[in-house]
Protein backbone atom coordinates (compact mmCIF):
# COMPACT_ATOMS: atom_id res chain seq x y z
CA UNK A 1 0.00 0.00 0.00
CA UNK A 2 1.52 3.34 -1.05
CA UNK A 3 1.19 6.55 0.94
CA UNK A 4 -0.85 9.25 -0.78
CA UNK A 5 1.15 11.93 1.05
CA UNK A 6 4.35 11.20 -0.85
CA UNK A 7 4.97 11.92 -4.54
CA UNK A 8 4.86 8.84 -6.74
CA UNK A 9 8.20 8.29 -8.44
CA UNK A 10 9.72 5.75 -10.78
CA UNK A 11 11.39 4.20 -7.72
CA UNK A 12 7.95 3.86 -6.08
CA UNK A 13 6.61 1.96 -9.08
CA UNK A 14 9.72 -0.22 -9.29
CA UNK A 15 9.37 -1.14 -5.60
CA UNK A 16 5.68 -2.03 -5.99
CA UNK A 17 6.40 -4.26 -8.98
CA UNK A 18 9.67 -5.59 -7.55
CA UNK A 19 11.52 -4.79 -10.76
CA UNK A 20 14.44 -2.50 -11.50
CA UNK A 21 14.31 1.29 -11.73
CA UNK A 22 15.84 1.06 -15.20
CA UNK A 23 13.10 -1.26 -16.46
CA UNK A 24 10.33 1.05 -15.23
CA UNK A 25 12.03 4.10 -16.76
CA UNK A 26 12.45 2.41 -20.12
CA UNK A 27 8.84 1.18 -20.08
CA UNK A 28 7.48 4.66 -19.35
CA UNK A 29 9.56 6.07 -22.21
CA UNK A 30 8.44 3.36 -24.68
CA UNK A 31 11.91 1.92 -25.09
CA UNK A 32 11.68 -0.86 -27.73
CA UNK A 33 13.99 -3.05 -25.63
CA UNK A 34 11.14 -3.59 -23.13
CA UNK A 35 8.61 -6.36 -23.82
CA UNK A 36 5.06 -5.21 -24.52
CA UNK A 37 3.76 -7.27 -21.58
CA UNK A 38 6.17 -5.51 -19.19
CA UNK A 39 5.39 -2.08 -20.63
CA UNK A 40 1.64 -2.58 -20.06
CA UNK A 41 2.28 -3.85 -16.54
CA UNK A 42 4.31 -0.74 -15.70
CA UNK A 43 1.84 1.68 -17.32
CA UNK A 44 -1.12 0.11 -15.50
CA UNK A 45 0.68 0.31 -12.16
CA UNK A 46 1.73 3.92 -12.86
CA UNK A 47 -1.88 4.89 -13.60
CA UNK A 48 -3.11 3.02 -10.54
CA UNK A 49 -0.64 4.83 -8.29
CA UNK A 50 -1.33 8.26 -9.84
CA UNK A 51 2.15 8.74 -11.24
CA UNK A 52 2.82 11.95 -13.19
CA UNK A 53 6.19 12.45 -14.91
CA UNK A 54 8.48 15.26 -13.76
CA UNK A 55 8.82 17.15 -17.04
CA UNK A 56 11.40 19.56 -15.63
CA UNK A 57 13.71 16.79 -14.46
CA UNK A 58 13.24 15.02 -17.76
CA UNK A 59 14.00 18.28 -19.56
CA UNK A 60 17.22 18.76 -17.64
CA UNK A 61 18.37 15.33 -18.82
CA UNK A 62 17.33 15.85 -22.45
CA UNK A 63 18.15 19.59 -22.61
CA UNK A 64 14.50 20.27 -23.53
CA UNK A 65 11.44 20.80 -21.34
CA UNK A 66 9.06 20.88 -24.35
CA UNK A 67 7.58 24.12 -23.04
CA UNK A 68 7.06 27.59 -24.51
CA UNK A 69 6.47 30.59 -22.23
CA UNK A 70 4.41 33.57 -23.37
CA UNK A 71 4.64 36.76 -21.29
CA UNK A 72 2.25 39.43 -22.57
CA UNK A 73 0.10 42.28 -21.22
CA UNK A 74 -3.71 42.49 -21.22
CA UNK A 75 -4.35 38.78 -21.58
CA UNK A 76 -8.09 39.46 -21.99
CA UNK A 77 -7.49 41.21 -25.32
CA UNK A 78 -9.18 39.01 -27.99
CA UNK A 79 -6.39 39.70 -30.49
CA UNK A 80 -3.75 38.39 -28.08
CA UNK A 81 -6.00 35.46 -27.17
CA UNK A 82 -6.15 34.55 -30.85
CA UNK A 83 -2.34 34.56 -31.04
CA UNK A 84 -1.97 32.49 -27.82
CA UNK A 85 -4.50 29.95 -29.04
CA UNK A 86 -2.88 29.45 -32.43
CA UNK A 87 0.60 29.07 -30.98
CA UNK A 88 -0.67 26.59 -28.38
CA UNK A 89 -2.58 24.48 -30.91
CA UNK A 90 0.15 24.43 -33.55
CA UNK A 91 2.98 23.63 -31.15
CA UNK A 92 0.94 21.05 -29.19
CA UNK A 93 0.97 18.96 -32.38
CA UNK A 94 4.73 18.71 -31.87
CA UNK A 95 4.53 17.86 -28.16
CA UNK A 96 5.00 21.38 -26.73
CA UNK A 97 3.08 22.82 -23.80
CA UNK A 98 2.45 26.57 -23.62
CA UNK A 99 2.63 28.61 -20.40
CA UNK A 100 0.96 32.03 -20.46
CA UNK A 101 1.72 34.93 -18.08
CA UNK A 102 0.06 38.37 -17.87
CA UNK A 103 2.35 41.21 -16.74
CA UNK A 104 -0.56 43.71 -16.60
CA UNK A 105 1.67 46.53 -17.91
CA UNK A 106 3.74 46.38 -14.71
CA UNK A 107 7.56 46.15 -14.80
CA UNK A 108 7.53 44.57 -11.34
CA UNK A 109 5.00 41.92 -12.34
CA UNK A 110 6.90 41.32 -15.57
CA UNK A 111 10.14 40.74 -13.64
CA UNK A 112 8.42 38.26 -11.32
CA UNK A 113 6.95 36.48 -14.35
CA UNK A 114 10.34 36.28 -16.08
CA UNK A 115 12.03 34.88 -12.97
CA UNK A 116 9.32 32.22 -12.71
CA UNK A 117 9.65 31.44 -16.41
CA UNK A 118 13.43 31.07 -16.21
CA UNK A 119 13.13 28.73 -13.20
CA UNK A 120 11.09 26.40 -15.42
CA UNK A 121 13.67 26.44 -18.19
CA UNK A 122 11.39 26.72 -21.24
CA UNK A 123 12.67 25.96 -24.71
CA UNK A 124 11.47 29.36 -25.96
CA UNK A 125 10.10 32.61 -24.56
CA UNK A 126 7.76 35.06 -26.32
CA UNK A 127 7.71 38.45 -24.60
CA UNK A 128 5.77 41.66 -25.12
CA UNK A 129 7.90 44.00 -22.95
CA UNK A 130 6.21 46.45 -20.59
CA UNK A 131 8.86 49.15 -21.16
CA UNK A 132 12.17 49.99 -22.80
CA UNK A 133 13.88 49.52 -19.41
CA UNK A 134 16.74 47.07 -20.08
CA UNK A 135 16.79 45.64 -16.52
CA UNK A 136 14.15 42.99 -17.17
CA UNK A 137 15.39 42.20 -20.66
CA UNK A 138 18.86 41.65 -19.22
CA UNK A 139 17.47 38.59 -17.43
CA UNK A 140 17.03 37.01 -20.86
CA UNK A 141 20.45 37.93 -22.27
CA UNK A 142 21.75 34.36 -22.17
CA UNK A 143 18.84 32.95 -24.16
CA UNK A 144 18.41 35.66 -26.79
CA UNK A 145 18.54 33.00 -29.52
CA UNK A 146 15.45 31.44 -27.90
CA UNK A 147 13.55 34.70 -27.42
CA UNK A 148 10.89 36.45 -29.51
CA UNK A 149 10.02 40.06 -28.72
CA UNK A 150 6.64 41.28 -29.93
CA UNK A 151 5.80 44.92 -30.58
CA UNK A 152 8.51 47.50 -31.12
CA UNK A 153 12.04 46.61 -32.20
CA UNK A 154 14.89 46.55 -29.67
CA UNK A 155 18.09 47.37 -31.53
CA UNK A 156 20.29 46.52 -28.55
CA UNK A 157 19.07 42.94 -28.17
CA UNK A 158 19.92 40.39 -30.85
CA UNK A 159 16.87 38.13 -30.78
CA UNK A 160 13.85 37.23 -32.88
CA UNK A 161 11.26 39.97 -33.43
CA UNK A 162 7.61 39.96 -34.44
CA UNK A 163 7.27 43.69 -35.02
CA UNK A 164 4.02 45.60 -35.46
CA UNK A 165 4.09 49.22 -36.64
CA UNK A 166 1.95 50.87 -33.97
CA UNK A 167 3.17 54.28 -35.11
CA UNK A 168 1.63 53.55 -38.50
CA UNK A 169 -1.62 52.59 -36.78
CA UNK A 170 -1.73 55.82 -34.76
CA UNK A 171 -0.90 57.79 -37.90
CA UNK A 172 -3.73 56.20 -39.91
CA UNK A 173 -6.25 56.76 -37.11
CA UNK A 174 -5.30 60.43 -36.76
CA UNK A 175 -5.36 60.97 -40.54
CA UNK A 176 -8.89 59.57 -40.65
CA UNK A 177 -10.01 62.05 -37.98
CA UNK A 178 -8.17 65.00 -39.51
CA UNK A 179 -9.39 64.30 -43.03
CA UNK A 180 -12.94 64.46 -41.66
CA UNK A 181 -12.33 67.83 -40.01
CA UNK A 182 -11.59 66.69 -36.45
CA UNK A 183 -8.73 68.94 -35.30
CA UNK A 184 -9.45 68.61 -31.57
CA UNK A 185 -9.11 64.94 -30.61
CA UNK A 186 -8.77 63.26 -27.26
CA UNK A 187 -6.27 60.39 -27.07
CA UNK A 188 -6.81 57.59 -24.52
CA UNK A 189 -3.87 55.25 -24.21
CA UNK A 190 -1.65 53.16 -21.94
CA UNK A 191 1.24 54.90 -20.10
CA UNK A 192 3.78 56.13 -22.64
CA UNK A 193 6.46 54.00 -20.95
CA UNK A 194 4.73 51.05 -22.65
CA UNK A 195 6.61 50.87 -25.98
CA UNK A 196 3.68 50.34 -28.34
CA UNK A 197 1.66 53.08 -26.63
CA UNK A 198 4.53 55.50 -27.14
CA UNK A 199 4.70 54.53 -30.83
CA UNK A 200 0.92 54.93 -31.16
CA UNK A 201 1.08 58.52 -29.90
CA UNK A 202 4.14 59.33 -32.04
CA UNK A 203 2.17 58.25 -35.10
CA UNK A 204 -0.69 60.56 -34.11
CA UNK A 205 1.75 63.45 -33.67
CA UNK A 206 3.20 62.77 -37.13
CA UNK A 207 -0.24 63.00 -38.74
CA UNK A 208 -0.99 66.29 -36.97
CA UNK A 209 2.35 67.66 -38.13
CA UNK A 210 1.68 66.70 -41.74
CA UNK A 211 -1.76 68.34 -41.61
CA UNK A 212 -0.24 71.48 -40.12
CA UNK A 213 -2.39 71.20 -36.99
CA UNK A 214 -0.87 71.74 -33.52
CA UNK A 215 -1.00 68.62 -31.34
CA UNK A 216 -1.91 69.36 -27.73
CA UNK A 217 -0.30 66.75 -25.47
CA UNK A 218 -2.68 67.78 -22.68
CA UNK A 219 -5.34 65.89 -24.61
CA UNK A 220 -3.50 62.59 -24.06
CA UNK A 221 -5.29 60.74 -21.27
CA UNK A 222 -3.39 57.87 -19.60
CA UNK A 223 -5.11 54.78 -18.24
CA UNK A 224 -4.91 50.98 -18.42
CA UNK A 225 -6.86 49.13 -21.04
CA UNK A 226 -10.41 48.14 -20.14
CA UNK A 227 -13.96 49.21 -20.94
CA UNK A 228 -14.36 50.46 -17.36
CA UNK A 229 -11.23 52.63 -17.58
CA UNK A 230 -12.29 54.12 -20.90
CA UNK A 231 -15.64 54.98 -19.34
CA UNK A 232 -14.07 56.44 -16.18
CA UNK A 233 -11.65 58.57 -18.22
CA UNK A 234 -14.62 60.20 -19.96
CA UNK A 235 -16.49 60.58 -16.68
CA UNK A 236 -13.58 62.47 -15.10
CA UNK A 237 -13.63 64.97 -17.98
CA UNK A 238 -17.38 65.59 -17.74
CA UNK A 239 -18.65 68.76 -16.05
CA UNK A 240 -21.97 67.71 -14.56
CA UNK A 241 -23.03 71.31 -13.91
CA UNK A 242 -22.28 72.57 -17.42
CA UNK A 243 -23.40 69.30 -19.06
CA UNK A 244 -20.30 69.37 -21.23
CA UNK A 245 -16.74 68.11 -21.27
CA UNK A 246 -14.13 70.30 -19.57
CA UNK A 247 -11.82 69.79 -22.56
CA UNK A 248 -13.53 70.53 -25.90
CA UNK A 249 -13.06 67.81 -28.49
CA UNK A 250 -14.95 66.25 -31.38
CA UNK A 251 -13.10 62.94 -31.70
CA UNK A 252 -11.47 60.28 -29.54
CA UNK A 253 -8.53 58.07 -30.59
CA UNK A 254 -8.06 55.00 -28.37
CA UNK A 255 -5.17 52.58 -27.97
CA UNK A 256 -7.53 49.62 -28.26
CA UNK A 257 -11.17 48.78 -28.90
CA UNK A 258 -11.98 48.11 -25.22
CA UNK A 259 -11.19 51.73 -24.39
CA UNK A 260 -13.38 52.78 -27.32
CA UNK A 261 -16.27 50.74 -25.91
CA UNK A 262 -15.81 52.71 -22.68
CA UNK A 263 -16.23 55.92 -24.70
CA UNK A 264 -19.43 54.48 -26.19
CA UNK A 265 -20.74 53.74 -22.71
CA UNK A 266 -19.96 57.29 -21.51
CA UNK A 267 -21.65 58.81 -24.55
CA UNK A 268 -24.79 56.85 -23.75
CA UNK A 269 -24.75 58.04 -20.13
CA UNK A 270 -24.36 61.68 -21.16
CA UNK A 271 -27.04 61.42 -23.89
CA UNK A 272 -24.49 62.02 -26.64
CA UNK A 273 -24.59 60.32 -30.01
CA UNK A 274 -21.76 58.58 -31.88
CA UNK A 275 -20.64 59.81 -34.36
CA UNK A 276 -22.82 62.96 -34.42
CA UNK A 277 -21.53 64.32 -31.08
CA UNK A 278 -18.34 62.27 -30.62
CA UNK A 279 -16.39 60.44 -33.32
CA UNK A 280 -14.40 57.43 -32.11
CA UNK A 281 -11.62 55.26 -33.58
CA UNK A 282 -10.35 52.13 -31.84
CA UNK A 283 -7.32 49.91 -32.35
CA UNK A 284 -7.05 46.08 -32.66
CA UNK A 285 -10.24 45.31 -34.59
CA UNK A 286 -11.82 43.18 -31.89
CA UNK A 287 -14.34 40.87 -33.64
CA UNK A 288 -17.16 42.53 -31.66
CA UNK A 289 -16.32 45.95 -33.08
CA UNK A 290 -18.22 45.28 -36.28
CA UNK A 291 -21.37 44.69 -34.21
CA UNK A 292 -21.21 47.70 -31.86
CA UNK A 293 -23.79 50.45 -32.35
CA UNK A 294 -22.68 52.12 -34.52
CA UNK A 295 -20.00 49.74 -35.88
CA UNK A 296 -16.60 50.95 -34.65
CA UNK A 297 -14.05 52.38 -37.06
CA UNK A 298 -10.77 50.85 -35.93
CA UNK A 299 -7.21 49.96 -36.82
CA UNK A 300 -6.91 46.30 -37.75
CA UNK A 301 -4.06 44.52 -35.99
CA UNK A 302 -2.93 41.68 -38.31
CA UNK A 303 -3.32 38.93 -35.70
CA UNK A 304 -3.32 36.11 -38.27
CA UNK A 305 0.02 37.26 -39.67
CA UNK A 306 1.45 37.80 -36.19
CA UNK A 307 0.49 34.30 -35.07
CA UNK A 308 1.90 32.87 -38.31
CA UNK A 309 5.20 34.70 -37.75
CA UNK A 310 5.54 33.42 -34.19
CA UNK A 311 4.83 29.85 -35.24
CA UNK A 312 7.27 30.11 -38.16
CA UNK A 313 10.09 31.14 -35.80
CA UNK A 314 9.25 28.45 -33.24
CA UNK A 315 9.06 25.66 -35.78
CA UNK A 316 12.20 26.79 -37.56
CA UNK A 317 14.23 26.88 -34.34
CA UNK A 318 12.71 24.00 -32.35
CA UNK A 319 11.84 21.52 -35.10
CA UNK A 320 14.44 22.27 -37.77
CA UNK A 321 17.30 23.43 -35.55
CA UNK A 322 17.90 26.61 -37.52
CA UNK A 323 19.90 29.28 -35.69
CA UNK A 324 19.51 32.46 -37.75
CA UNK A 325 17.73 35.40 -36.10
CA UNK A 326 14.37 36.26 -37.67
CA UNK A 327 12.70 39.66 -37.98
CA UNK A 328 9.10 39.87 -39.15
CA UNK A 329 7.19 43.13 -39.47
CA UNK A 330 3.54 43.76 -40.31
CA UNK A 331 1.50 46.91 -40.84
CA UNK A 332 -1.93 47.56 -39.32
CA UNK A 333 -4.58 49.14 -41.53
CA UNK A 334 -7.70 51.25 -41.10
CA UNK A 335 -11.13 49.60 -41.12
CA UNK A 336 -13.66 52.44 -41.69
CA UNK A 337 -17.11 51.73 -40.33
CA UNK A 338 -19.68 54.09 -38.80
CA UNK A 339 -18.14 55.85 -35.81
CA UNK A 340 -16.58 58.90 -37.53
CA UNK A 341 -18.65 61.74 -38.94
CA UNK A 342 -17.51 64.22 -41.56
CA UNK A 343 -17.44 67.66 -39.93
CA UNK A 344 -17.04 69.37 -43.31
CA UNK A 345 -20.42 68.04 -44.42
CA UNK A 346 -21.92 68.77 -41.01
CA UNK A 347 -20.76 72.40 -40.96
CA UNK A 348 -21.02 73.15 -44.66
CA UNK A 349 -17.30 73.06 -45.36
CA UNK A 350 -15.91 74.74 -42.23
CA UNK A 351 -14.81 73.38 -38.86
Amino acid sequence: MTSTNKPITIKSIAKELNISFSTVSKALNNNPAIKEETRKLVLNKANEMGYTPNSLAKGLRSNSTKTIAIVFNDIENPVLTYIFRNISIQMADHGYTTMIFDSQFSEQTERANLLTVLSRQPDFIILEPTSMNPANLQLLAEMSNRLILQGVRYETLSCHHVHVDYARGGYLAACEMLSNGHRDCLVITEPLSFPTSEQFVLGIEQAYHEYGVPFNKDRVQITHSSIANGFQTMQKLWDYDAHAFRIPFTGVLTFDDNLAYGVYKAAMQFNLKIPEDISVIGFDDNPLSAFSMPPLTTIHLPKEKMAENHISILQSALLKGRTETCFFSSDPFLVPRGSVCNLFEKTGGTT
